[in-house]
């Protein structure tokens, strides 16, 4: 079948349920009749923690309160959908906050950087909920996979603030579809740049867009590398630093303790952190973990690589100290002389504004009497990055996804913007009556 009459008779439809006009929270669904591809499972910045589901209606409330979507046969309360397979891009929780409510039977792909991270990350207790062993499959870049019997996905490597992220491309009988998932041009990386040429001219580019922001348009899009542009910003620091981390950035954990040993200070990381640096071998002699009797962490017994430091010690040496504080482990710097002491918010959790606990951080860096300074890099491209690349993509429509003003970004050729819930054949979106 020429591939005009595949689209004119196409079988495959496409369907939104997150990621719109927003920067949290990425699902959607590309079938082929019955069989069923569901890229992500991401979680939308809510702040409804404060209000506890009950455990044993959590799917069904939290669907009711939206922050889980109306999404059939892959949860845990549901009848499981045999043909229904989902696939992760990369490791932060908006793309895959919600995986803890999937059912054991519904099998997850994802790249194998991507696996090996996510195996960390259950043994340290952030991903408790899914057995990672019987139910998660890696798969290598540039080796496609056929996820059912029409439907094939193939991995490539993109750059982001995530070991292991990656694009996909997504092929049925009768149609292609490329997501970028979440992608960074960086001007020493190659891997970005090279997805035009290796995944290109689809019909549909599904496509990131956090930076596509009115008063992004106009940024240079060259983006200086982390290790340059964080490791100066540490280095002009002259009191006492407190800083928080987000365990999937592992690059951003390299440059801490780079910079640490060329300032001459003891790097002292929580028990959890200290376990991935020790799994990803950044171990070095000025690195510490913190042992606290108050602080219950299973993990500490598994660091074997990195020496412990006490509270009181920690309170001697506090000047000579570069120290970890995540926001929910705040309580510690009550037993230290942090007053007068910069807190780093390095992209960790709370990641920014948009996420209403960001404002409780802030009150506790205050009352505490410590200096608030933001030193991170984005892990996404600038807006006209992301304006090159759709325009390399060349396909034939382009979707504009995650981000607060997708509409910003307009395809080489046809442009659409999807509304949550709607099923659209693919013919329709293609133009075909």
């Amino acid at each position: 079948m020429s591939t005009e009459n595949a689209i004119k008779n196409s079988d495959t439809t496409i369907q939104f349920y997150a990621g719109l006009k927003t920067i949290g929270g990425t699902i959607f669904e590309v079938k082929y009749k019955e069989e069923r591809f569901i890229a992500d499972f991401g979680m939308v910045f809510q702040n409804k923690e404060g209000v506890q589901a009950r455990p044993q209606n959590i799917i069904s409330e939290l669907q009711a309160i939206g922050v889980i979507p109306l999404i059939s046969g892959v949860l845990k309360t549901d009848e499981i959908d045999e043909n229904a397979t989902i696939a992760i891009s990369h490791l932060h929780l908006d793309h895959i906050g919600l995986l803890q409510y999937v059912h054991p039977d519904v099998p997850i792909i994802m790249s194998e950087g991507s696996k090996t991270l996510y195996e960390h990350l259950h043994t340290i207790g952030e991903e408790p909920n899914v057995d990672v062993a019987k139910q998660v499959k890696s798969v290598p870049f540039h080796q496609a996979l056929f996820v059912s019997e029409h439907i094939q996905v193939e991995f490539f490597p993109v750059n982001h603030d995530a070991p292991g992220a990656s694009a996909m491309r997504i092929t049925t009988p009768d149609t292609t579809i490329v997501y970028t998932g979440d992608v960074r041009l960086h001007e020493a990386d190659v891997d970005t740049a090279n997805l035009p040429t290796i995944a290109g001219s689809p019909d549909l580019l599904i496509i990131e867009t956090t930076n596509v922001q009115e008063e992004f348009l106009d940024i240079n899009p060259v983006i200086q590398s982390e290790a340059d542009k964080l490791t100066a910003g540490l280095l002009e620091i002259k009191s006492p630093l407190v800083f928080n981390i987000y365990h999937r950035n592992l690059k951003r954990l390299e440059i801490l303790i780079e910079a640490a040993r060329q300032k001459g200070k003891t790097i002292v990381f929580e028990p959890e952190t200290a376990y991935l640096v020790q799994a990803y071998k950044l171990e070095a002699p000025h690195v510490r973990y913190l042992l606290d009797e108050r602080y219950d962490s299973k993990i500490s017994n598994q660091i074997h690589a990195i020496q412990p430091i006490t509270v009181a010690e920690l309170n001697s040496e506090f000047s000579q100290v570069w120290l970890q504080s995540s926001y929910h482990h705040m309580m510690t710097l009550l037993d230290l002389p942090v007053k007068g002491a910069t807190y780093v918010h390095s992209n960790g959790v709370p990641l920014g504004s948009f996420d209403p606990v960001y404002a409780e951080l802030l009150e506790w860096i205050e009352k505490l009497g410590m200096e608030l300074v933001v030193l991170g890099v984005s892990g996404h491209a600038a807006a006209a990055q992301i304006k090159w690349l759709a325009d390399a993509m060349q396909a034939k429509v382009t979707i504009p996804l995650h981000g607060f003003t997708p509409e910003l970004l307009q395809g080489p050729n046809q442009t659409f913007l999807p509304e949550k819930g709607e099923i659209y054949p693919i013919s329709t979106l293609l133009g075909e009556k």
